[in-house]
């Protein structure tokens, strides 16, 4: 099992400081996500959300906190940092980010999302604060990781290969999947 420091450092070679340009994602609508690694619980979790059913669209799967870019944001981070804030409670700020991760694509609905990460000793407890949100999950990080399979029924939508993973009775696939698997490949694979 990684402690926090083997986690900052195994990621921090593979994350990015240097955020994209809006003009880079002209054919897709911008969204951001926060990847929160805590310690609350002595193991590394990670804390996902599952959408709410009376959504219009990614109804009922499951995601990580964030959500659409929003002109009052000054740049995809604080999209991240404030969906967050709105979803589920937890203050974060920008100096609390250690970078994002590769920029996903959804095949459905036209999102960029881009994934940013922090690693905390502690966080408090999450809170549904919006009718988006269902569900918080606060998931063992390896354990979740090493559910990896691939997704056979998605796979057609998705070059590259199409990955799932599980958690109790939840299906992480898609875009979330697509995270999930970028966590694996630094952290997991050798």
């Amino acid at each position: 099992m990684l402690k926090k420091d083997e986690i900052f450092l195994r990621l921090v070679q593979f994350v990015s400081k240097t955020y994209l340009n809006f003009s880079d994602l002209n054919a897709f609508r911008v969204a951001a996500v926060l990847i929160i690694i805590h310690f609350n619980h002595k193991i590394p979790h990670i804390l996902l959300t599952k959408r709410s059913s009376t959504l219009k669209i990614h109804a009922s799967e499951i995601s990580f906190p964030g959500g659409t870019y929003n002109e009052v944001d000054k740049s995809l981070c604080n999209t991240a940092i404030r969906e967050t804030r709105e979803e589920i409670g937890i203050n974060f700020t920008y100096e609390d980010l250690i970078g994002n991760l590769s920029t996903v694509y959804t095949l459905t609905s036209d999102y960029a999302i881009v994934p940013f990460i922090t690693i905390q000793q502690e966080i408090s407890n999450p809170q549904i604060l919006s009718q988006e949100v269902e569900k918080i999950i606060d998931v063992p990080l390896f354990e979740i990781l090493e559910t990896i399979k691939e997704d056979t029924e998605h796979w057609q939508l998705y070059v590259g290969g199409a990955y799932k993973f599980g958690y109790q009775n939840e299906v992480i696939w898609g875009a979330t999947a697509r995270i999930l698997k970028q966590l694996y490949d630094f952290l997991v694979t050798k």
